[in-house]
């Protein structure tokens, strides 16, 4: 791990960025049809920080904004940054419950809420702990009386003095992970800084890129990879309310992208109903990313064939920002490439000895990025260790340091005594021609207390049945590792954040739905002998 590059707050980073391209589109937003400049949002930010100011709102006091993804959303979290203060982002996207669950633990003095977005979602909460102010359009010519643009309008544009630590918390992001209820992680301004200049370090970011985000801004992923690196670096962020099948290849085209956000997701996506798109066709693109979620060595294969476009993949968390990256010039498939710049990585067996190269062990990361705690009830935190945070994460490192994603220790299946990894399974299942999509998880059984059962979703006019599937397995798995069931599904399911909804895929088996799929193609079920026979 080097650092290699000394902390510098948000305040000044804007400042700089103003000065030096106050001219240049820092944000297009292309569902808005307009777009920023470096020296317009630094002045839309120093407005925020003297409105906050004025509200008395000091570092570490929280801001939550509600909003989809847009100018003034961007604006607002790079002026709370600005202050000093810290930035809860949420997406409205978010159910109601969630939001109404979020507020009651973060306790934020304000809530600034975008009103064209809850025009459209009634249900969501607009008022709980904390002031409750709406906002509209950053540079439109009125509003309401009670719009903050509004009332910005007559602030300061000067640079004002920020009032942040290095210490002192900047974000509030929730994570969705495989949990029902949001867990909420409290992030350093300092933290954040090297979670972001990491990311500019390996994927070699600079001014002249033009990144695609159409991610959730409230996710920490696209506030390093492409928020976080066009304020480092001057690069220009275009914005999309959200991903679109059908014009993802045309906004890579018309805006000229260097660096699109990807997630295994919309891969999969795109290689369900492929286009007619080549690498020849988008002459800027250099990559596109690929994490949040693991990405098959098939999938990813079939996409460089059939697109020629260069996957980048990498692997992060809430607490720890982007862990592990691979270099663009140096990608290795099947890897999440080397540890990233800022991040001390190893890997501990059961009994905290560190793994050698190809023993699988369980992910431990520190260093200067690590996340200050979870939110505890009531505005509070619970610390997060500093010397060695265990990420749940099964893998190892091969001898030229790249790291391999094998599972995730919370996800093994313990089935009669003996550990099974459910990634291990899909990945085989993806093998397959005729497998779109797969998920395996644990099941409760009556004799070996969990048992394996994976769902499929078929490639569309694939005629591929449950028991071939399961024969597939056989002759690829040990006896005890091939599924108790294989379900035919329409498509799996997932979270808002496409990580597989394993939840709901447990309650359909605990359900006995597994008779009768959802496309109604039935269930095929396997006999095989205990791991231990």
């Amino acid at each position: 791990m080097t650092l290699g590059c000394a902390y510098t707050d948000v305040n000044t980073l804007l400042n700089g960025l103003g000065a030096r391209h106050p001219a240049k589109t820092f944000i297009e937003s292309i569902h808005q049809g307009k777009g920023i400049s470096c020296d317009e949002l630094n002045r839309a930010c120093n407005r925020v920080a003297q409105f906050l100011k004025d509200r008395r709102v000091r570092a570490n006091d929280r801001v939550t904004i509600l909003s989809e993804n847009s100018l003034e959303a961007l604006i607002l979290f790079f002026g709370v940054l600005k202050h000093g203060a810290a930035v809860n982002p949420l997406n409205v996207e978010e159910t109601g419950q969630n939001i109404r669950h979020i507020l009651e633990d973060v306790r934020p003095r304000l809530v600034l809420w975008q009103r064209a977005a809850f025009a459209e979602r009634p249900d969501l909460p607009t008022a709980g702990p904390g002031t409750s102010i709406p906002f509209g359009d950053w540079d439109a010519a009125d509003g309401p009386g009670d719009d903050l643009f509004r009332a910005l309008r007559g602030l300061p544009e000067g640079p004002p003095a920020s009032g942040a630590r290095p210490d002192d918390i900047g974000l509030v992001d929730f994570s969705s992970g495989t949990s029902s209820k949001p867990k909420g992680v409290l992030i350093s301004h300092a933290a954040y800084f090297y979670m972001v200049r990491e990311v500019v370090e390996r994927w070699e970011i600079g001014p002249d890129d033009r990144i695609l985000e159409y991610r959730a801004y409230g996710w920490e992923s696209p506030q390093i990879l492409s928020i976080g690196s066009a304020h480092h670096t001057g690069a220009t962020l275009v914005l999309a309310r959200k991903f679109s099948q059908s014009h993802f290849f045309e906004w890579l085209q018309r805006y000229r992208i260097t660096v699109a956000a990807g997630v295994p997701t919309v891969i999969n996506m795109l290689l369900a109903r492929p286009l007619e798109v080549g690498k020849a066709d988008l002459p800027h693109l250099r990559f596109i990313t690929s994490s949040t979620a693991p990405l098959s060595r098939e999938k990813h294969e079939e996409f460089e064939r059939r697109y020629g476009i260069p996957i980048v993949q990498g692997c992060g968390m809430t607490e720890a920002g982007f862990m592990a990256g691979n270099p663009p010039g140096r990608r290795r498939i099947g890897s999440v490439g080397l540890p990233m710049p800022h991040t001390a990585l190893r890997f501990v067996d059961g009994s905290g000895r560190v793994c050698g190269p190809g023993e699988e062990g369980e992910m431990v990361v520190s260093g200067p990025k690590l996340a200050a705690g979870y939110v505890a009830p009531q505005g509070g935190m619970t610390p997060i260790p500093q010397d060695g945070f265990p990420t749940g994460d099964l893998g190892y490192r091969d001898v030229d340091g790249f790291v391999y994603i094998t599972g995730r220790k919370k996800d093994l299946i313990i089935r009669g005594g003996v550990n099974v990894s459910p990634m291990e399974i899909t990945n085989v299942l993806l093998q397959h021609a005729g497998v779109h999509e797969a998920a395996t998880v644990g099941v409760p059984d009556e004799i070996y207390g969990e048992d394996v059962v994976s769902f499929v979703a078929r490639r569309e006019g694939a005629r591929v049945t449950a028991e071939e599937l399961l024969e597939h397995c056989r002759r690829r798995l040990a006896v005890f590792k091939v599924p108790k069931a294989v379900i035919l599904l329409q498509a799996i399911p997932k979270n808002d954040r496409g990580k597989v909804a394993k939840g709901e895929l447990i309650e359909l088996w605990v359900q006995r739905a597994p008779s009768v799929d959802a496309a109604g193609a039935g269930l095929t079920q396997s006999s095989r002998p205990s791991p231990q026979s």
